[in-house]
């Protein structure tokens, strides 16, 4: 027989809830609180629902209506019984199965009183033929100090189940804006990509059904041989070290990412608990270092058991534990069977002429535009008046002596037997008008030394806004080098005056 519950206990300070909302956390990682409840009365009662309805679809829906200052979160699964109805609103009463996702039992009260400051939960559990509704209204709490709320019942078929929550008078944590809420969708299909992969949840926000978007994998010769046989560049994993276990897939991406597709998401109990959408994990040990091939390129997923998780299960405990793990796995993956880990870092894709083709009308449109803006000939004028002006060499070259290098990088080689040293120094200086400038000097333990300054300020820089991480710089880094480099073989070559094309160089593109 259902037991009837006329009241369910807060207990706790009234006072303390109003402190909720200030709780450090993500959008995204609170409205998963209701999501997993949802999934483990599922996962937990299928059977039972199952048998009751044959063409059964596990469902959550949530609606963020920032117009009328209201969130709903509907889910079809077995409700919340006369049992833990009892238990869910106490917040010193924690759920006393551990196993699932809602271990902690923290979820609905946290979330709720997170997001708004009046909130409504009604129920129906399978097979109690009984719904019953609890309003919690912050002011009403505090207000009159209460350690309980009222329940109304009433009777429904006993086949019944699902759970409903209304969010009224939101917080400032609840998004308000369009870019919030696509971000939201894209962290929760990604949260729960396994159980939308396997057609067991129908995930719905605002009534779109949310897809999780599958990188495509690398399917390429080894680096070193390409013309070898293609590789399909994903590695199972399946590792174990004492207590902790990994399982799942590390791999390569067919078209590098730096934000939502490369990097790890770590999974537990079969949804992600570190890195989904675009806040991926990335361990210098297996990733490398930020804006390398192999930080773009490594991508996977992996079940972890034996670790605990944050409260807000947004993070794992044993962090170390976490990174002596993936260690362990790095060398798995830099096998010289199936080397992915060099693979990763070494493949150079080859471009399409069908990519090329792309890129060769952007840019001829780009030129189109400023040539328009520009008036070239006055440009060519212009750097010719300065290459010829003895002057401006002369002021560049008191500048460069005087300059502070703020920062350096030493390269030792041989050519031909002869020792070399290439020193690169950044200088930053909005006086110099050359870009780089390039010095021979006298060395005892090298054949040649040559000193090359890079200026930072140069206009070049300023003028192109990609010109903003450090990786957007190697591009011409490696560019200015190789002329340095061709610059110091031409005269053995039987060039003369080799430096006239640094020169000419310069001063093109500071006005081109």
């Amino acid at each position: 027989m259902t037991k009837k519950i006329d009241k369910i206990s807060i207990k706790f300070k009234p006072d303390f809830y109003g402190q909720f909302e200030n709780f450090q956390n993500k959008i995204w990682n609170v409205i998963a609180e209701y999501v997993d409840n949802a999934w483990q009365s599922y996962y937990s009662n299928k059977k039972q629902i199952t048998e009751v309805d044959k063409n059964y679809q596990f469902t959550v829906s949530i609606r963020i209506d920032k117009n009328n200052d209201l969130i709903e979160i509907n889910d079809n699964a077995a409700g919340i019984d006369e049992v833990n109805i009892v238990r869910v609103l106490e917040v010193a009463n924690t759920h006393s199965d551990v196993t699932g996702l809602n271990e902690f039992g923290m979820g609905l009260k946290t979330a709720s009183n997170w997001l708004s400051k009046s909130w409504e939960l009604s129920t129906s559990a399978l097979g109690e033929g009984v719904e019953r509704t609890v309003i919690f209204d912050l002011n009403e709490v505090k207000k009159n100090k209460l350690e309980e709320l009222p329940v109304q019942s009433k009777s429904v078929d006993s086949n019944s189940h699902y759970t409903k929550i209304r969010l009224h008078q939101l917080t400032k944590n609840a998004p308000n804006t369009h870019n919030q809420i696509e971000k939201i969708k894209k962290h929760l299909s990604s949260i729960y990509r396994k159980f939308i992969r396997s057609n067991e949840m129908i995930l719905l926000l605002n009534d779109e059904q949310l897809t999780y978007f599958e990188p495509e994998i690398l399917c390429a010769p080894f680096y070193n041989d390409p013309n070898g046989k293609e590789i399909f560049w994903k590695k199972n994993i399946d590792f174990s070290i004492g207590k902790y276990s990994a399982k799942g897939f590390i791999a390569i991406l067919n078209t590098m990412s730096t934000s939502e597709y490369n990097g790890l998401s770590l999974f537990r109990r079969g949804r992600v608990i570190e890195g989904s959408y675009d806040e991926k994990y990335r361990p210098k040990s297996l990733c490398g270092q930020t804006g390398s091939p192999r930080y773009k390129r490594i991508f996977g997923e992996l079940e972890l058991d034996g670790f605990s998780v944050s409260f807000n299960k947004g993070s794992f405990q044993e962090q170390e534990d976490l990174e002596a793990l993936i260690e362990a796995i790095q060398f798995e993956i830099s096998a010289k069977s199936f080397d992915l880990y060099t693979q990763a870092e070494k493949y150079i894709k080859p471009k399409t002429i069908e990519t090329n083709k792309v890129v060769a009308k952007g840019i001829v449109d780009t030129l189109k535009k400023s040539i328009k803006q520009e008036n070239l000939k006055d440009k060519v004028t212009e750097s010719l008046r300065e290459i010829e002006n003895k002057i401006i060499d002369t002021k560049n070259q008191q500048i460069v002596e005087k300059s502070t290098v703020i920062e350096s990088h030493e390269d030792h080689f041989e050519i031909d037997n002869e020792k070399y040293k290439l020193k690169l120094e950044f200088i930053n200086d909005g006086l110099l008008s050359e870009l780089y400038r390039m010095a021979i000097e006298e060395d005892e333990l090298f054949t040649k030394k040559i000193r090359y300054k890079i200026n930072l300020a140069h206009p070049f820089f300023q003028r192109y806004e990609q010109f903003k991480r450090q990786d957007d710089y190697m591009p011409i880094i490696a560019l200015i080098r190789a002329l340095v480099l061709a610059e110091l073989r031409a005269p053995s070559q039987g060039t003369k005056n080799a430096g006239n094309v640094r020169l000419n160089f310069n001063h093109f593109i500071r006005n081109i």
